[in-house]
């Protein structure tokens, strides 16, 4: 039976887990106010005294044991790089191991490799300007490009799938699990993807910075997408195709496929995750105080937005590099 939105929020752990989400949010407010003070004064030395937008765990600064759940979490999903969502859940590695562990055995299924490209290259209206990107920026660093979009945009549809599916879970709605289809896929990193360097926001230079904070003031986030943190290494590339896409990220139209992408995503973790995700409220409940629950429910329904605006945008990316040239 269906309890009604008064009743669930009377439910006695739910009731105690979204009381700290008003400080939750209010402390991500005030970080994202203070980071656009000392923005404007453009004093890298003060960013650097503090945590400039989502606190995360990069691999270099990783415990022993969190850089063996890296190293998994890196093969079993097929990419050279840990995403954000999992270095910003680092915070929380008992959950983090614990919600990994019930994804897992469902990532390495031709069953949910289906259901992410199905997620990929949607369709839009949108029809980016050409650019002959060889001659601007040569074939060497062309290249390089080539393979950090495509890593990204292999990886953001499973990256939705797992928040989803631990979204769903925490909501009491597991995921049950259905009947095996398809076999197995090996564990291991795609031949051919270099490992990826994120810029370090308070260490980019002006053309950079200034790039990244339009991004982030278009898309009104907290923080900046591992995606664009890679691009941004290639400015030549990613300020005309950010000058080309930011109107159409503001659309109507974006905001109603990105709606409909993460409605998709949340019913094929239901009918394609062949194991069960049965993670609850009560777990949380069990290995965190109320106020870290609820950090933990606000970081997975941020990034189940955050990863469904990225497919998107991650499509408008692969057009600009894809998009033939006019003849004469």
């Amino acid at each position: 039976m269906l309890m009604s939105a008064d009743l669930f929020s009377q439910h006695p752990v739910i009731h105690t887990l979204l009381k700290p989400w008003e400080e939750v949010f209010s402390v991500l407010t005030y970080s994202v106010s203070l980071s656009i003070c000392l923005m404007k004064k453009e004093t890298v030395a003060t960013l650097k005294k503090i945590q400039f937008g989502i606190p995360e765990i990069f691999e270099e600064s990783a415990s022993a044991s969190l850089k063996v759940l890296y190293g998994d979490i890196k093969q079993v999903l097929k990419v050279p790089i840990i995403n954000f969502i999992f270095r910003a859940l680092a915070q929380y590695e008992k959950f983090l191991y614990t919600g990994w562990q019930q994804v897992r055995s469902s990532m390495l299924t031709m069953s949910a490799e289906r259901a992410a490209a199905s997620l990929r290259e949607p369709s839009l209206s949108f029809v980016p300007e050409r650019y002959d990107w060889a001659s601007i920026m040569g074939m060497e660093r062309l290249k390089k490009v080539e393979k950090i979009v495509f890593t990204f945009n292999y990886v953001n549809p499973k990256l939705l799938l797992i928040a989803l599916a631990w979204q769903e879970s925490l909501g009491y709605r597991p995921i049950k699990g259905v009947a095996l289809s398809g076999g197995l896929i090996e564990p291991g990193i795609l031949l051919g993807l270099p490992s990826i360097r994120l810029i370090d926001f308070p260490e980019a230079d002006s053309r950079q910075k200034e790039l990244l904070w339009d991004i982030m003031t278009v898309k009104h986030s907290y923080d900046i997408a591992s995606d664009y943190r890679a691009l941004a290494l290639y400015p030549e590339f990613l300020q005309p195709v950010w000058s080309g896409m930011k109107e159409y990220v503001s659309s109507d139209e974006f905001s109603l496929r990105s709606r409909s992408i993460k409605e998709h995503a949340r019913q094929l973790v239901h009918t394609n995750f062949p194991y069960p995700v049965i993670i609850t409220p009560e777990d949380l409940a069990g290995m965190y105080s109320h106020k870290d629950a609820a950090g933990i429910m606000a970081v997975i329904a941020l990034f189940s937005d955050f990863l469904a605006d990225l497919i998107i945008e991650g499509e408008c990316i692969r057009r600009f590099l894809y998009a033939p040239l006019k003849s004469g």
